[in-house]
């Protein structure tokens, strides 16, 4: 009987033991085995902007003034699309996100969808309540290819504005592929970003986060305010 107790022991310690490997340890094997591939993740900002008829106007890239007229109080959509299949980098909480400044406008409330959590910033790089703020920034700790995060603002517009203008950009990290960071003198994961990187005006690595996050390139679009 002993026996038999004595083996049934052993066979429940295996068991845990291989789901330990499996749960823990697979993982992380995988990890260690990533390569670089040279294939990356493509980001792509879409605005949805209400109308004051209640139309949408959807803004992909730069943009001047446009036929849509929006109310004191509007609702405006981000969506970041990965129109890649390579994911990105997982369990970083800045993996991928967006920024939205606001010339003219502060955010009255949101609503994330996808998006894991979100902040106000000054333009001074420092991190704030949301609510009230002209600058925010969305982040999601993982999006996989051809995955989308999606955050819902709600804008009111400042007194006496006639014209809101909105710059907006977005990034996502690559799961493997890495990049030399001149400024901090580092290897780190490639960080693509829309408006695409280019190695000088709009780099792949984090050179300018923090104090100088208003350095990378947006897109610009401007929407009237309806009288």
């Amino acid at each position: 009987m002993r026996l038999r107790f004595g083996k049934f022991v052993l066979l429940a310690m295996t068991i845990i033991m291989i789901y330990v490997l499996l749960v823990r340890g697979f993982p992380i094997l995988m990890e260690s085995l990533k390569r670089p591939d040279g294939i990356h993740p493509s980001p792509v900002v879409e605005l949805q902007v209400e109308c004051a008829d209640g139309s949408y106007m959807i803004v992909r890239g730069n943009g001047s003034r446009t036929s849509c007229a929006v109310k004191r109080a509007f609702q405006l959509v981000l969506t970041l699309l990965n129109n890649s299949s390579e994911p990105s980098v997982r369990d970083v909480e800045t993996a991928s996100g967006a920024m939205i400044l606001l010339e003219g406008g502060r955010v009255a409330g949101y609503e994330l969808r996808g998006f894991d959590s979100i902040t106000g910033v000054t333009e001074e790089g420092e991190l704030i309540d949301p609510i009230g703020s002209r600058i925010i920034e969305v982040f999601s700790r993982h999006v996989g290819g051809w995955a989308r995060k999606i955050v819902k603002l709600n804008i009111t517009v400042d007194e006496g504005v006639g014209v809101v203008q909105l710059r907006f950009r977005g990034w996502i990290i690559d799961e493997d592929d890495k990049v030399w960071n001149p400024m901090d003198k580092v290897k780190e994961y490639y960080c693509a970003r829309d408006p695409p990187e280019d190695p000088i005006e709009n780099p792949p690595d984090s050179r300018w986060s923090g104090r100088n996050f208003l350095k990378y390139k947006t897109y610009v679009v401007q929407v009237r305010v309806a009288q």
